[in-house]
């Protein structure tokens, strides 16, 4: 009689306790199996997973048993079908949905999935069509683990509570608590609430730059308004949604709706909010702009509710009020420890370096550096905490010294921070990858401009780039996004970067292949820029042009600075060449002596013309900067090849200041024919302004010699030249030798009426290193009338208001002021030390408007 064979063993599953078994392909979803496994174990429930046991054992064995002996089925999809076992019409996953009919089933499928198997499609469709199957879309693991941990909590809470029905909602999002304060937003916080609370806006984006507080302001906004919504207020956090299509789903759960449809629960979220008066923030709305609809709906569905949206680009649906949130208010680098509390980028530097170490205080030996922090990082408050947390280890002066590169030093933000604000660049290239490839390229050619840039600028780079697609839309598309700044001018649009964008878009540029060309094509803008205004520089219209090229001045040097890395010294000279007036007139005579300088060294590069320019150039602003030991040598050698080369215009541009340097040694036999000879020339050529200047050097002879009345003939007619020409340098030559020979004479009435006409004129023009010398002029005549403090008041401001290359710029064209007056020490013993000290505190504040109005008063 035969043995009777023993029943096989069965198959359990690794835990008995209640199940969860997880289907999905094992290499593909090896992640997203963990985030499942991970969100049961929380749920304290037991993970039944095909890789947990049972090896020795057929795998459909095997699966087949889990699942008979699980309880809640889950499916993970991604883009691959899964193995299909020999003899099978079907994979392993899709048997295992099948087997799992008569259990609840929550399906999760990613997105995007470009490269899906049509057969998984097909079996998704299929789930899609039913009507007992929960459906999610996800985008990665992270988010998969808070969905299912979210629905089988909801799932055992409707199928085992012994109660009745479950409730609608669970608690909603709650709103995050601030963790620091905040600064300097009461204008921007009484203009959103007017806004949050008109009945007829409906839409509320607020845009800015990553890091600078959008968040933080939404969340103690939505606090504020609180109790004028009714219903309350819903958070909607979208950082971790990497997809459109999961918002909707997102702003579900935060909103503590259990959806179980077969699709996207907009119908629902729409349902809950018709009859509510709530104010919905949506936090991070810019990486996933294209669910803009999905608002769109929710808004049209529920009329008592208001949408406050972050985001760093407009939201671009009807009704939309985009509001821009500007960087925190800097401060003057002037500014004093009782001023502080004015301004919220250092207010916010202090409290964060506070936190970080609570030795640290704010005093006057370290409130220069902090200030310029603050200024070098132009107000941006998530820049500002990453710099007051390296406190801990450097003081504010260290931090300042390590800060040629922020990017580099600002990392390490608090660990509660988004990953994508835990560095700056990391912020910064958050917004980068958000734009379309056109906007992407824009960004890194604008990067080469210093200081901003108009539209024409932007689009002279572009083109030589061969940017693709329309240059207006593109830059159009910065300014929405919040990476380019559009700046109130009074003339043409300008546009500008923060310095943090702009370095990581350098950083970006430098390894792409358009550095070179995008540099070159700056450089050669920046020429035609000032070519274009070189005739209107010393014409009624300078002075406009003078803050035009201020405002172009880092553009400027920076192109200088280009050609001449890039062995083009004769482009950058003729560029130096177009703006030496603006150079003089607005005190960058230093800087430019320095690009000069270097210039005529690389005579390699140069023609011999361009050499003998060069030189004359350096020659010139060695005078305007007092070093005479320099420049008359170079003036010198630059005549001798500008004559070889027959260069009248140079000729005479070196042949005048030459004169002067001989009318100040009392050389006049070399004086006369040296003038005579650039006099001449300058009439042949046209050149207006040397005309001026001539009649003002032959009058300076004409002083030293003694003889007034001829000296005061070439002055004034050097004025009329000027004047007939519209040239400023000339008539503030002429009118100064003017008032130096009247006081000469002892006229001091006509004097005064001479140095007022020249400050009114220079001061009128925008010159900045003019008006410092009228003053002290109009001081000392204040001392000569018996007004002692008066002229210690204009003499402390003229010292304020010069600069080391200022002082003596106008001294190659004119003779010096007597030294004869009353002296400081005299002036001091007329009124007394205090009353003098204080005239001189008094004067030393007064600026160039007051001053320049004080010295006009008679």
């Amino acid at each position: 009689m035969p043995t009777a064979t023993p029943p096989a063993a069965p198959i359990h599953t690794p835990d008995q306790r209640l199940r969860v078994f997880a289907s999905s392909t094992l290499d593909e979803l090896a992640a997203e199996r963990r985030a499942v496994s991970d969100a049961v174990l929380r749920l304290h429930l037991a993970p039944v997973m095909f890789e947990h046991g049972a090896r020795p054992h057929p795998p459909r064995d095997v699966y087949r048993a889990y699942i008979t002996q699980s309880h809640v089925f889950i499916g993970v999809y991604g883009e691959d079908y899964g193995w299909i076992a020999p003899g099978a019409s079907i994979s392993g996953i899709e048997d295992e949905y099948r087997l799992a009919v008569d259990m609840p089933r929550l399906i999760y499928v990613k997105s995007p999935a470009p490269r899906r198997d049509p057969r998984l499609t097909a079996l998704i469709e299929d789930i899609e069509d039913s009507a007992d199957v929960s459906f999610r879309l996800f985008s990665d693991a992270r988010e998969l683990r808070r969905l299912v941990e979210h629905d089988i909590a909801v799932l055992l809470t409707e199928r085992f509570q012994e109660s009745g029905a479950a409730p609608e909602t669970a608690p909603p999002a709650a709103i995050p608590v601030a963790r620091t304060q905040m600064f300097d937003r009461d204008l921007e916080i009484a203009a959103l609430s007017e806004l949050l609370t008109d009945e007829d806006v409906r839409l509320v984006t607020l845009t800015g730059p990553g890091g600078v507080g959008k968040t933080r302001l939404a969340t103690d906004l939505a606090e504020r308004l609180r109790p004028q919504f009714p219903d309350g207020i819903g958070y909607v956090e979208l950082s971790a949604v990497n997809s459109p299509d999961l918002v909707i789903d997102a702003i579900a759960r935060a909103l503590g709706l259990r959806t179980s449809s077969t699709w996207r629960p907009l119908a629902d979220v729409v349902a809950f909010l018709r009859t509510r008066h709530m104010l919905l923030v949506v936090d991070n709305f810019e990486h996933v702009a294209d669910a803009a609809p999905v608002l769109a709906d929710i808004l049209a569905g529920a009329a008592d509710v208001t949408a406050l949206v972050t985001s760093r680009a407009p939201v671009r649906i009807s009704g939309e009020h985009a509001f821009a949130l500007e960087p925190l208010a800097i401060p003057d680098r002037d500014i004093t420890l009782d001023a502080v509390g004015h301004y919220g980028s250092v207010r916010l530097f202090i409290d964060r370096a506070r936190a970080a170490s609570g030795a640290f205080t704010l005093t006057a030996d370290n409130l220069a550096a902090v200030v310029e922090i603050c200024r070098r990082l132009e107000g941006l408050p998530l820049a500002i905490e990453l710099a007051a947390a390296k406190i801990r280890v450097l003081p504010p002066a260290a931090i300042l010294q390590r800060m040629g590169r922020p990017l580099e030093l600002l990392t390490g933000g608090a660990r509660d921070l988004p990953d994508r604000q835990r560095t700056l660049r990391d912020t910064v290239g958050w917004s980068y990858d958000l734009l379309a490839t056109a906007e992407r390229a824009l960004l890194l050619r604008l990067a080469v401009f210093s200081g901003g840039f108009t539209l024409d600028a932007a689009d002279h780079v572009a083109d030589a780039a061969a940017l693709d697609g329309d240059v207006v839309d593109a830059l159009d598309g910065l300014v929405q996004s919040s990476l380019v700044r559009q700046e109130t001018t009074p003339a043409e649009p300008r546009f500008r970067m923060l310095d943090s964008i702009r370095e990581f878009a350098l950083d970006k540029l430098r390894e792409g292949p358009d550095w070179d060309a995008a540099h070159q094509a700056h450089a050669e803008h920046c020429l035609r820029l000032a070519v274009s205004v070189e005739p209107l520089l010393n014409r009624l219209a300078e002075r406009g042009t003078l803050d035009r090229l201020e405002t172009e001045h880092d553009n400027m040097t920076a192109a200088i600075t280009w050609l001449l890395d890039h062995h083009d010294p004769e482009s950058a000279l003729r560029l130096s060449e177009a703006i030496w007036v603006f150079w003089w007139l607005h005190g960058h005579i230093d800087e430019a002596l320095r690009y000069l300088t270097r210039i005529f060294e690389m005579n390699d590069y140069l023609s011999k013309r361009g050499y003998g320019r060069a030189l004359l150039a350096a020659g010139t602003m060695s005078l305007a900067s007092g070093d005479l030991a320099r420049g008359g040598p170079r003036l010198e050698r630059a005549l001798l090849i500008l004559r070889e080369v027959g260069d009248k215009e140079g000729i005479a541009r070196a042949a005048g200041p030459l004169g002067h340097l001989s009318i100040v040694t009392r050389d006049f036999a070399k004086a006369r024919p040296l003038i005579e000879e650039a006099g001449r020339l300058s009439a042949e050529i046209g050149d207006d302004w040397q005309a001026s200047i001539y009649h003002s050097r032959l009058g300076a002879i004409a002083l030293l010699e003694g003889n007034h009345d001829s000296a005061a003939d070439e002055f004034h007619a050097a004025l009329v030249t000027a004047q007939l020409t519209d040239d400023t340098l000339g008539t503030a030559v002429a009118l100064y030798s003017l008032g130096l020979n009247a006081i000469s004479q002892g006229d001091l009435a006509e004097a005064h009426d001479y140095l007022a006409d020249g400050l009114s004129a220079a001061y009128g023009k925008g010159d900045t290193n003019g008006p410092p010398l009228f003053i002290a002029a109009l001081a000392d005549l204040a001392a000569r009338l018996g007004e002692p403090e008066r002229a210690v008041r204009l003499t402390a401001a003229a010292e304020s208001l010069r600069t080391p290359s200022g002082t003596t710029w106008l001294a190659a064209y004119v003779l010096p002021w007597p030294d004869d007056g009353p002296t400081a020490e005299t002036l001091r013993r007329k009124l007394g030390g205090a009353i003098y000290d204080k005239a001189r505190r008094q004067g030393a504040a007064l600026g160039l408007d007051r001053a320049t109005a004080e010295a006009l008063a008679t």
